[in-house]
Protein backbone atom coordinates (compact mmCIF):
# COMPACT_ATOMS: atom_id res chain seq x y z
CA UNK A 1 0.00 0.00 0.00
CA UNK A 2 3.04 2.37 0.50
CA UNK A 3 4.07 1.96 -2.92
CA UNK A 4 0.36 3.23 -3.94
CA UNK A 5 0.55 5.88 -2.02
CA UNK A 6 3.92 6.94 -2.97
CA UNK A 7 3.30 6.84 -6.83
CA UNK A 8 -0.13 8.56 -6.53
CA UNK A 9 1.91 11.23 -4.78
CA UNK A 10 4.39 11.64 -7.36
CA UNK A 11 1.66 11.45 -10.02
CA UNK A 12 -0.03 14.17 -8.25
CA UNK A 13 3.36 16.41 -8.09
CA UNK A 14 3.82 16.30 -11.92
CA UNK A 15 0.23 17.12 -12.45
CA UNK A 16 1.24 20.11 -10.78
CA UNK A 17 4.83 21.05 -11.98
CA UNK A 18 2.59 20.62 -15.37
CA UNK A 19 0.05 23.13 -15.04
CA UNK A 20 2.41 25.35 -13.08
CA UNK A 21 4.78 25.00 -16.63
CA UNK A 22 1.16 25.23 -18.64
CA UNK A 23 0.35 28.67 -16.47
CA UNK A 24 3.47 30.13 -17.04
CA UNK A 25 3.71 29.41 -20.68
CA UNK A 26 0.84 30.85 -21.23
CA UNK A 27 1.40 33.81 -19.22
CA UNK A 28 5.07 34.28 -21.61
CA UNK A 29 3.28 34.03 -25.23
CA UNK A 30 1.29 36.62 -23.63
CA UNK A 31 3.70 39.05 -22.74
CA UNK A 32 4.88 38.12 -26.25
CA UNK A 33 1.81 39.14 -28.18
CA UNK A 34 1.71 41.87 -26.01
CA UNK A 35 5.40 43.00 -26.86
CA UNK A 36 4.93 42.43 -30.70
CA UNK A 37 2.07 44.40 -30.42
CA UNK A 38 3.60 47.40 -28.74
CA UNK A 39 6.57 47.20 -30.98
CA UNK A 40 4.67 46.86 -34.43
CA UNK A 41 2.48 50.33 -32.76
CA UNK A 42 5.94 51.78 -32.41
CA UNK A 43 7.26 51.28 -35.63
CA UNK A 44 3.92 52.46 -37.05
CA UNK A 45 4.23 55.93 -35.16
CA UNK A 46 7.88 56.37 -35.72
CA UNK A 47 7.07 56.04 -40.04
CA UNK A 48 4.13 58.30 -39.43
CA UNK A 49 6.19 61.28 -37.77
CA UNK A 50 8.75 60.59 -40.29
CA UNK A 51 6.38 61.17 -43.43
CA UNK A 52 7.73 57.57 -44.61
CA UNK A 53 5.62 56.22 -47.12
CA UNK A 54 4.72 53.15 -45.54
CA UNK A 55 2.85 54.68 -42.80
CA UNK A 56 -0.52 53.05 -42.28
CA UNK A 57 -2.93 55.38 -43.16
CA UNK A 58 -5.18 55.29 -39.68
CA UNK A 59 -8.03 53.14 -41.21
CA UNK A 60 -5.28 50.61 -42.44
CA UNK A 61 -5.54 47.51 -40.58
CA UNK A 62 -2.27 46.14 -39.40
CA UNK A 63 0.08 43.61 -41.21
CA UNK A 64 -0.32 40.52 -39.25
CA UNK A 65 3.10 39.55 -38.18
CA UNK A 66 4.45 35.92 -39.52
CA UNK A 67 3.97 33.45 -36.98
CA UNK A 68 6.77 32.62 -34.57
CA UNK A 69 7.70 28.58 -34.38
CA UNK A 70 6.50 27.03 -31.72
CA UNK A 71 8.23 26.58 -28.25
CA UNK A 72 10.12 23.25 -27.13
CA UNK A 73 7.83 22.94 -24.87
CA UNK A 74 4.59 23.08 -26.86
CA UNK A 75 6.86 21.03 -29.59
CA UNK A 76 7.21 18.50 -26.85
CA UNK A 77 3.92 18.12 -25.47
CA UNK A 78 2.79 18.10 -29.61
CA UNK A 79 5.39 15.21 -29.40
CA UNK A 80 4.04 13.13 -26.41
CA UNK A 81 -0.01 13.88 -27.60
CA UNK A 82 1.31 11.37 -30.55
CA UNK A 83 2.64 8.77 -28.32
CA UNK A 84 -0.57 8.19 -25.87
Amino acid sequence: MGDTDEIQRLRAERDEWRRRAEVAEAVAAERLARAEAAEHALLTAEAALAGHPSALPPDAAPAVPPRRPASLLERWRRYTDTLD
